[in-house]
Order: structure tokens, then sequence, then C-alpha cells
């Protein structure tokens, strides 16, 4: 792979890395394993690739789940945790973190202690339901402060946000507000995703907003998409985030390059036939491969 390419030039919208970047951003992903594929360290592994970095991975929990929900979170001991942590650490250059579920206070506690000694960019995406609104991390406010005070970006929906704030939510104008005060208070930049948003009210398409503390938040905007192939939408646009991140864009240009591939790739999703659409249940994943197969 050439540096260019390396540095993801070639992606979506052209925006260069900026000089230094490392050739082939190298992305630790820190979540729980998605036994079908669709979500979690799978569907980090696969976006960190499609977007030209080298996948590391420290499981937290391992998950028996499917496109119909999640059956079964089985947690993993805090010290099998801090074993893959210490093991990539001590040897492998870190350019970029995503963290996503982590499955209980003992294993954030860990995890928090480890990023608080790292440098690279931190993207947190606060994995507590998934699509199919299964609980997935246990909420403890105290885990989850120390957890915010690491990262450099967070990334919550707005019912994630009404979690992490303890407030009530009822329209984007108070999710703005909140994020402001989350970003305020923890020191660093929020990205509001407004997905569970209602489409009739927001006609324009569905907004995202980076909120930044002391700035003007930065909202960049797309079409809805009316589609069932959402499951991991969240692992995958954070993972994207934190490699992009590791070629040294910044936030807003890491944005605007993921959120029209990601909108493709659940445009995509059903095609992969995965699961059984058929079923009312449904929740498929989005096709993380659909640039690069299109260029074979």
């Amino acid at each position: 792979m050439t540096e260019e390419t390396g540095a993801l030039a070639a992606a979506a919208a052209g925006v260069p890395a900026a000089a230094g970047a490392q050739a082939v951003p190298r992305v630790l992903s820190i979540a729980g394993s998605d036994s079908g594929g669709g979500a979690g360290i799978q569907a980090d592994v696969k976006t960190i690739a499609a977007w030209g970095g080298y996948g590391m991975t420290v499981v937290t929990a391992v998950t028996a789940q499917n496109t119909q929900g999640v059956q079964a979170v089985h947690p993993l001991p805090p010290e099998v945790v801090q074993d893959q942590l210490d093991a990539v650490g001590s040897d492998i250059a870190v350019d970029a973190v995503k963290v996503g579920m982590l499955g209980s206070p003992a294993v954030m506690e860990v995890v928090s202690a480890w990023l608080e000694g790292c440098a690279a960019p931190v993207v947190l995406d606060p994995v507590m339901v998934a699509s199919s609104g299964d609980s997935l991390t246990a909420v403890d406010a105290a885990a989850w402060v120390r957890l915010l005070d690491a990262a450099d970006l967070v990334t919550p929906n707005v019912p994630e946000l009404e979690i992490l704030t303890g407030e009530r939510l009822p329209d984007w104008e108070s999710a703005m507000e909140a994020a402001g005060e989350l970003a305020e208070r923890h020191a660093v930049t929020v990205l509001v995703k407004g997905g569970h948003l209602d489409p009739d009210e927001h006609p324009a398409g569905v907004p995202d907003a980076l909120v930044v503390p002391g700035e003007d938040a930065v909202v960049v905007t797309g079409p809805w998409q009316r589609v069932r192939s959402t499951h991991g939408t969240g692992c995958t646009l954070a993972s994207a985030l934190a490699t992009l991140a590791g070629a040294r864009l910044d936030w807003e240009q890491a944005l605007r390059q993921a959120k029209p591939w990601l909108a493709e790739a659940m445009g995509r999703g059903e095609a992969l036939a995965v699961g059984r659409a058929e079923l009312p249940g449904w929740h498929g994943p989005v096709d993380h491969g659909w640039r690069e197969r299109g260029r074979s």
C-alpha cells in the first residue's frame, strides 16, 4: 500500500492526510464480539480494513447474537482484558483507538486506566443498547465519568445521550444543549447522532452534530436511509472515524467522509442476504466491503 492510499486520500471525499501521518493507521478496537458478524469487534475490523487501516482487537465480552437480536452476553474477566491490552500495547504502536461495548463496570475501569496512558485519539461509542433493543452494558455512573474523561470523541445517539446525561431529551434542540454540557464537563468532543429522530420532523435529512467545547457546533446532514440494515451502524461509524483520525484527519473531515460511506453501506446491506430478512425482527448488517468490491 502506498503512503497516499494508506493515508486514505483515495477514500470518498479525497481529503489528504496531514503531513507525517502513518501510511497504514494502526487502530485498536476495544469491544465485544458479535457472533453474527454485523457489529462489535467484527464490524470494527471490517471497517478499519475498508478504510485502509490495520486493525487490532481487545475483546471485552462474547455475545451470542444474530440478525434477530441478542441471546446472551458474557463479559470477560477484567484480567483477561488487561492481558490483551498489555500484549498489544507492549509491542505495537497505536495510532487510534475505538472503544465500544465493555460489558461490566470492572472492565470499564481497566480500560479507562489504560486509556489514560494512551496518546492516540480515542473514539468512544457508548454502547448500551443494541439496534434490536437488547441491553448490552450495565450503567455505572462513576465508571462512565472516568471513561468519558479519557476519550477525545464520544458518539452517542439521542437515547444514549439521555442515559449519559440523566436528562429527558424530547427534541434535537435539547439534545444539542445536553451535548454541549457533556462536552464542557468532560473536555471531550461529542458527536450527537440523529438517526433515532423522526424523519418527518427533519425532512432536510438526518443530522449529526459535532459539539466541541467553546465552539459552534458543526452539523452534517445526509439523506435518511429507510432500510432495515442497521445492525452495527454505531460501531461502524466510530471505527471509520477512528481510522480517519489515525490518518490525522480532524473530526469534521472524518465525519464528512465516513457519513456518506456508511449510508451507502446501509443501502447495500440487505443484498448480502445475511439472516432471514422476511422475519419482522430482522436487523441486518451493513455492507462494509461495498467500495472494495466495486473496485475489483
